[in-house]
This record gives structure tokens, C-alpha cells and sequence, in this order.
């Protein structure tokens, strides 16, 4: 519980420290920049989650493959390499200034070292070493903000803030997260096109469902910034950096119960149900915090974290509660559906998702820029949420356990 809670408290310092990031970028080198900086998360996010394959919760709950952490993560570097190669493909093909197209491709390297993190992170969730990835997250955090924040004020510039960003992450790799690593050299060997077709089939529903979901998030950025302006999506990106930080805390907890929720799951429906609402209730209970909190200063907020442009957006802030509380709810119920193998229905949800999205965004975004954003945002995570509900009805009338029919 300590190492829980250790952990949860290293998210919220990460979460602070990303959010200062936007905060230093909108105070410090302007609108235009924070929104570039989020065109290329909205461009990158979909390509690192399809690459991740979704290892953090696939890895701990999977049963049909007895493979070593080495094969996973062999067939994770060559995901990763690709990811890389498409993003010059990308940069290239993009109306970018060289200045911009550098951006990005620092930026992607960033992507590409945290994503060879996120496997090591992987190995130790399945290990429930979760004191490790305290302590790591709390090591970059530290080191990030001192970097970047140093680079944003010398020199005010957006490419020198990525750079830095790119070496904390490189140097924490290398001289604190491998240290946690079980890769084997030597079984790595072993790895042919057997493992990578039997990981591939395996985790590839899961993977679509990351990418189909990342795509439904970032659809109305890219529609912002096509007919409204790049200072209009970093407007929007900022006031939804809140979401992100609860996104953030609420993945990792569910992240550190993930393995004693299957193994509740495993011994008796009815142990993994008590879990499930316990935790669900708590994380009810916050919401309904948060959202009063919203409701009476949200604007307040908004203007003292981000500066007097921001004046006039509380029923902005009144949409941003509504859509954490079911963005909470859903990665929840995600987690118990991948406890249950349900991957395929998830691909299901969010391949509905995905187009609904894109028709909600042209009707809605098009014409009420960041509100119509927002309500997309809303609709399209309630529907995905009902549609998680359904499935787990379904199996509880049907008695579905993660070992099949009971």
C-alpha cells in the first residue's frame, strides 16, 4: 500500500511537472507555440499508443503465451524503430517551416526513449514492483522541470524546451530505468517470426483500441487547427490539460491494481466485484469534489494558472468536469474489461467511437470552435462508456469470468 500510494504521488509530480511545461510555454513563448506543441502531441499520440501495443495492461493479464518479458519487449523495439521511421515520413510530408519540422522530430525522439521506458515500467507493474516506478518518475520529474524550465526562460525558445525535454528522458533511461530491466540478451536471440506473429495477434485488438481512442481524443485538435487556428487549439489544449493530469494519476492507480484485480478476478467473480466498486466509489466521491470546485472557481483558475487571456471561458471549465468524470469512469471500466480479455469488444466501442467523432466534429467544431470541441469530447467518451457498461452485463448475466463460461 505504501509503494501504491508512493506511486500515485510520483504521477501527481509528473502531472504538475507536464502541466507546468504548458504553463511555462503559455506564459513564456506564446499561444501559437503551446499550440504547436499540442499539434505535434495530437500527431504523435496516436502512432506511440498503436507502437506501445498496450504492454501495461496486455502483459499482466494475458494467459495464452507462457513468453518472457525479452520476447515482449524484442517485439516492442521493432514497433518503436517503425514508429520512428514513419514520423520522418510524417515531418516530411507536413507544411512545416524547418523550424517546426525540427520541433517534431525531437519531439518524436522524446516519444521514442519514453516508450522504451514504458516497457520497463510494463515488466515492473506485472511484478507489482510499483516502488520503482516512484522513484523513476519522480527522478525525471525532478530533473525534466529543471531543464526545461531553464531552457524556456535562457531562451524562449519552443525547440530548445523539447530538446531538454528529450535529454532528462534519455538520461533516466539510461542510468536509472535499466537498471529494472529483465531483458536477456540471450534469449533475445531466440526471438523469430513466430513470437512476433503470435504477439501481434495477441495484443492487436487491444493495440487498435489505443490508437482508435487516441484518434477520437485528438480529432477535434486536428479540426481546430484546420479551420480555426493553431491559437485557438492551444487555447483548448490548455484548458484541457486538466483532464490529462486526472488521465494521468487515474491510469496509474488502476495500472498498480491491475494484477491483484485479475488475481481477485481469477479466484471468484464476487471478490473482484467488492474491489471494483470499492474503488470505483472513491474515485466517484472525488469527482463530485472536483466538479463543485469547477462549478465555483473554475474561471478563477483558469485565469490565475494561465494568465488574463484566458478570461471568459467557465463554461468551458463546466464541460472540462463533465467529460473528466467520464473519462475517469472509462479508463476504469477499460480496465476491468481487459482483466476479462475483452479486447475485441473494446475495438468494437471504439471503432463507433471513431466515427462518430469525426461526424460530431464536423457538425459541432466547425462552426462553435472550443465549445463544440468540448461537447464532442463529452458525447463521444458517454457513448463508450454505456457501451462498456453493456459488455459488463453481458458477462456478469452470462457468468464470464477471464477464464471463459463459469
Amino acid at each position: 500500500m505504501k509503494s501504491r500510494t508512493l506511486n500515485v504521488c510520483a504521477t501527481l509530480l509528473f502531472s504538475m511537472n507536464q502541466w507546468l511545461q504548458v504553463i511555462l510555454i503559455t506564459r513564456m513563448i506564446g499561444l501559437y507555440e503551446v499550440g504547436l506543441f499540442s499539434y505535434f502531441l495530437a500527431i504523435v499520440a496516436p502512432l506511440v499508443l498503436f507502437s506501445r501495443f498496450s504492454f501495461s495492461d496486455l502483459v499482466p493479464t494475458q494467459k495464452r503465451y507462457a513468453y518472457g518479458y525479452t520476447m515482449f519487449a524484442k517485439f516492442r523495439n521493432i514497433l518503436n524503430d517503425m514508429f520512428l521511421v514513419v514520423m520522418v515520413g510524417i515531418a516530411v510530408f507536413l507544411d512545416l517551416t524547418l523550424y517546426e519540422t525540427s520541433s517534431l522530430m525531437l519531439f518524436s525522439l522524446f516519444k521514442y526513449y519514453e516508450t522504451k521506458e514504458d516497457f520497463i515500467y510494463t515488466e515492473n507493474i506485472a511484478e507489482s514492483n510499483i516502488r520503482f516506478l516512484a522513484y523513476s518518475k519522480i527522478l525525471k520529474s525532478i530533473l525534466t522541470i529543471m531543464l526545461f524550465a531553464s531552457s524556456v526562460y535562457l531562451t524562449g525558445s519552443l525547440l530548445v524546451a523539447i530538446a531538454s525535454l528529450l535529454v532528462a528522458q534519455i538520461t533516466i533511461y539510461h542510468l536509472y530505468d535499466r537498471r529494472y530491466t529483465h531483458y536477456d540478451s540471450f534469449q533475445a536471440v531466440l526471438f523469430g517470426r513466430v513470437h512476433f506473429r503470435n504477439i501481434f495477434w495477441l495484443g492487436l485488438g487491444l493495440s487498435l483500441v489505443g490508437l482508435l481512442s487516441s484518434l477520437n481524443t485528438n480529432i477535434p485538435r486536428y479540426i481546430l487547427e484546420h479551420y480555426h487556428s493553431v491559437e485557438i487549439l492551444g487555447i483548448y489544449a490548455t484548458i484541457m490539460y486538466f483532464a490529462a493530469i486526472a488521465l494521468n494519476i487515474v491510469i496509474t492507480i488502476n495500472q498498480s491494481l491491475i494484477a491483484d484485480f485479475a488475481k481477485a478476478a481469477a479466484r471468484s467473480l464476487a471478490a473482484f466485484r467488492r474491489a471494483f466498486l470499492k474503488l470505483m466509489g472513491l474515485y466517484l466521491i472525488t469527482l463530485i469534489i472536483g466538479n463543485v470546485i469547477l462549478i465555483l472557481y473554475g474561471n478563477d483558475i483558469l485565469v490565475f494558472v494561465y494568465g488574463e487571456q484566458f478570461e471568459g471561458y467557465q463554461k468551458e471549465m463546466l464541460l472540462l468536469g463533465m467529460f473528466i468524470s467520464l473519462i475517469v469512469v472509462e479508463k476504469t471500466l477499460e480496465m476491468a474489461l481487459n482483466i476479462f480479455n475483452f479486447y475485441n469488444i473494446q475495438l468494437v466501442l471504439q471503432g463507433f467511437n471513431f466515427v462518430f467523432s469525426v461526424l460530431l466534429s464536423v457538425l459541432l467544431i466547425i462552426p462553435f470552435g472550443i465549445t463544440g470541441a468540448f461537447t464532442v469530447a463529452i458525447l463521444s467518451a458517454l457513448l463508450v462508456v454505456f457501451g462498456q457498461v453493456a459488455a459488463l452485463l453481458y458477462a456478469r448475466k452470462h457468468r464470464i469470468g477471464p477464464g471463459g463460461v463459469k
